[in-house]
């Protein structure tokens, strides 16, 4: 169960555009439904259809999509940027509920580039502290951090401040769970101070709760913070944000989690049934977390937090076949994207051919006439079409060997995602498991666990780096411990390596840590492991060395095997992305794709054969400072809608 829930942190959504009570919103709703029949104008029609999307998203997902995919498409037609870039960030928070980080990333980092070019400062301060909400859903609590400390930079320089109370909020919760947190109570001062200016009730309420929050945290007794957290969930119900009031409930459970189990069981699901009522998922999932992880730690347990932990199981098991498929859907998106920008570019060229050709026609009619006087303008065109020919030439040439590189990309993920299904399906048709023991069940599952779990680690490998070159996503690195990741790789290769009576060294030390983005880092290892199992000989060995250079900030791995060694003029193309026309979908194309994540994570790798026999495969990366520890297990951020 433990391997199936991360680190979780919960969302509080906030609507920017909707500070009036639940009441006033429905009138809102109703009056712009009724107006769009009598709108002529196309950009007012796409400003309408995008306020409806955004106005539904506490209201109704299916309601949110249908308006803002709306609002995309007419704005799409009649070229309206600032109206793309506002249906975007609409769908971009409806994937974010519906717990889809992939279409989430896709649509908000559009949006934002779209804004950026608008040079629009409020709606890129707002979408920054967005892209920190995202974030925050998946657990990268240092990079969301990262993105509300430059959203409250742009806030700073911002004539209207309608935002900054949230982006204060969100700056405070978060720094609240860093090692040794600061003070935050001055920016939920100016929160308030802020909203209540601006008569915005929700980002008030927000504020208020967060407060209370915070307090009991940091050591305030239940019986202090208890009262005040009756007192909003009461507002909550009052003003019909059922959003807060499933999270103020999870917080009150928390609350008397102390005191009496009993109450904290009871508020635990309130929050959960009403977070389920909503259809919102990724609220849903994330507070059924929370509460099992809270109870697994009372001794003795709950017996509610069983139910929790089967309801949780399979809630965790649909979320990761649905992100699977995803993500295999956003590659494909991505690929054709890659593939209709080429024709484009193909059909550009051939007008650009045939209007140069009809330009060779009239300067030879022209020439005709003139003879000498145009006879080396002629010849001096002449050169200037070919040299256009062939640049154009190679540069389609160019587009076939990267959509063809992508192709393999593809089946090695498929090929990744297919071993453990192949084996669980084995298991069903052939009647195995009715011949097998208990013992033998477990271990049989266990080990089609351990290979599903590493197959997903390296497709996340692979769809980062996929991400980083295809939407332009900025490389953010995180702390990795460096031995856990190689145990990992090892523990992979570990079956086929027995098989060969292949033994594996390790002497990496577990106090170095790098910078790095750790399912990319894990696919390098993983695959330079394997191709120095597959060289090794029966009765060899493979060892894993590190060390540090402090001088140069870096740790320096060498991964050697006591194979035949690399033919020379192999070695010196090995990690050349040119020889992915000859190399095989394993190995050479692996490698090729390992230099690049390594040069992505700032590092270095290359390849050496050892004078006594075998080679060695080198890489390098940036070193991190020893962490300071986090005491701190969730938080919460809040995103403007």
């Amino acid at each position: 169960m433990i391997q199936l829930v991360r680190k979780l942190v919960y969302i509080v959504p906030m609507i920017v555009v909707g500070i009036a009570p639940l009441a006033a919103q429905i009138k809102d709703i109703t009056d712009l439904k009724a107006r769009i029949p009598a709108v002529r104008d196309s950009t007012e029609r796409v400003a309408v259809y995008a306020r409806l999307g955004m106005l539904y998203t506490n209201r109704s997902l299916d309601s949110c999509y249908y308006f803002g995919a709306r609002a995309l498409d007419l704005a799409k037609r009649i070229n309206d940027k600032a109206g793309q870039a506002e249906a975007l960030n609409v769908l971009a928070f409806y994937y974010i509920e519906k717990a889809n980080p992939y279409l989430a990333y896709k649509y908000i980092n559009e949006s934002l580039m779209l804004f950026q070019r608008l040079k629009n400062r409020p709606k890129i301060c707002e979408v920054t502290m967005n892209i920190g909400v995202l974030l925050s859903y998946e657990g990268k609590l240092d990079q969301a951090l990262a993105q509300y400390r430059k959203a409250y930079e742009l806030s700073t320089n911002l004539v209207q401040d309608s935002i900054k109370p949230l982006v204060l909020i969100n700056l405070a919760m978060a720094q609240s769970f860093t090692p040794d947190p600061p003070d935050v109570i001055p920016l939920l001062n100016e929160a308030e101070q802020l909203a209540q200016k601006q008569g915005n009730g929700r980002f008030l309420m927000a504020a208020r709760m967060t407060r209370n929050v915070t307090r009991f945290r940091s050591g305030t007794p239940p019986d202090q913070v208890i009262p005040d957290q009756y007192v909003i969930i009461e507002e909550t119900k009052k003003y019909g944000y059922e959003y807060f009031t499933a999270l103020a409930s999870m917080e009150l459970a928390n609350m008397y989690l102390p005191v009496s189990v009993d109450s904290a069981l009871h508020y635990f699901d309130l929050a959960i049934n009403l977070a389920e009522a909503t259809g919102y998922e990724g609220l849903h999932f994330q507070t059924m977390g929370q509460a099992y992880e809270t109870l697994a730690r009372i001794q003795p347990v709950p017996p509610q937090a069983a139910e929790y932990s089967r309801r949780l199981l399979e809630l965790s098991r649909a979320k990761e076949l649905e992100n699977q498929k995803a993500g295999m859907d956003y590659l494909q998106l991505a690929l054709k994207e890659q593939e209709l920008a080429a024709e484009q570019s193909k059909l550009r060229s051939r007008r650009l051919l045939a209007g140069s050709l009809v330009v060779i026609c009239l300067l030879a009619v022209v020439s005709t006439v003139l003879v000498l006087q145009q006879y080396r303008k002629q010849r001096r065109l002449g050169r200037y079409l070919k040299d256009s020919n062939d640049q154009l030439e190679a540069k389609n040439k160019q587009l076939e060997d990267n959509d063809a590189f992508h192709q393999k990309l593809i089946s090695i993920m498929s090929h990744d995602i297919r071993q453990p299904l192949s084996s669980i399906l084995m298991l069903n048709e052939e009647g195995m498991v009715e011949h097998m023991s208990e013992a033998q069940r477990h271990y049989v599952l266990d080990q089609i666990g351990l290979s599903a779990k590493t197959s997903l680690q390296a497709m996340d490998g692979l769809v980062h780096w996929m991400k980083l070159n295809t939407i332009g996503l900025a490389y953010t690195p995180s702390v990795v411990n460096l031995r856990d990741n190689m145990l990992g790789a090892l523990d992979y290769n570990r079956t086929i390596a027995d098989k060969k009576s292949i033994a594996t060294i390790d002497f990496v030390s577990e106090s170095i840590e790098v910078l790095a983005q750790s399912e990319m880092l894990l696919f390098v290892n993983r695959n330079i492991i394997n191709n120095a199992v597959r060289h090794t000989p029966e009765g060899g060995q493979i060892v894993v060395t590190a060390r540090v250079d402090q001088a140069g900030g870096q740790a320096i791995v060498r991964i050697m095997d006591s194979g035949g060694g690399i033919p020379e003029n192999v070695l010196l193309r090995l990690f050349d992305k040119e020889r992915s026309e000859t190399a095989s979908a394993g190995s050479g194309l692996a490698l090729i794709i390992c230099h690049e994540m390594i040069e992505k994570m700032n590092g270095r790798i290359w390849a050496a054969n050892n004078p006594e026999g075998g080679a060695s495969f080198y890489y390098s990366l940036p070193i991190s400072p020893p962490p300071i520890e986090n005491t701190g297990t969730e938080t919460a951020v809040l995103s403007a809608r």
